[in-house]
């Protein structure tokens, strides 16, 4: 009886995504957020252990730089959301660093923000060269794949990398 009543609740959330699926149809539209957004795979809300998975990464220095840290993506306290984690140090005092959560791994250069970018504030280093920020992603945290952390070295040199880890689930 347990098990007939878990295959009825695994169903019906594969119906419903489907149905979701299906409702969303039409053309996609070519922004670089909705590119980035279809590449981020939904959590499974069937398992509980899906709702806990939570990535992990330790951020390490590119090109020439000190910059180190460490990144963490779990899924977010809404529905449809991730939570993502992040502090530096080694950077330059008073600098300000974009960064972002990216499909792929660290060698994968261009590889699509996840999310709206928008919703990943800069990070402002200390007078020590610290720093540390939080961002609720409006996209579903991941269930498998690959995926990165980069930190940019200023909002006008984004595509220089000074700090990069791929994310790995926690526990692996």
């Amino acid at each position: 009886m347990h098990t007939d009543f878990r295959q009825i609740i695994q169903s019906s959330a594969i119906v419903l995504a489907l149905g979701t699926l299906s409702a969303c149809g039409g053309a996609k539209g070519d922004t670089a957020a909705d590119t980035a957004m279809t590449v981020m795979p939904a959590a499974s809300s069937s398992t509980d252990s899906a709702m806990n998975m939570k990535w992990t990464t330790t951020l390490e220095p590119k090109g020439g730089t000190e910059v180190r840290g460490t990144a963490s993506v779990a899924p977010g306290a809404s529905a449809g959301t991730m939570m993502v984690e992040i502090a530096i140090n080694g950077a330059p005092k008073g600098g300000t660093h974009p960064w972002h959560v990216h499909a792929g791994k660290c060698s994968d250069s261009g590889a699509p923000i996840v999310g709206p970018p928008s919703d990943y504030y800069p990070l402002q280093a200390d007078a020590g060269g610290t720093a540390t920020a939080m961002a609720t992603v409006n996209v579903a945290a991941p269930s498998s794949g690959d995926y990165h952390v980069n930190v940019h070295l200023s909002p006008t040199e984004t595509g220089t990398i000074v700090s990069c880890g791929d994310l790995k689930m926690a526990g692996m």
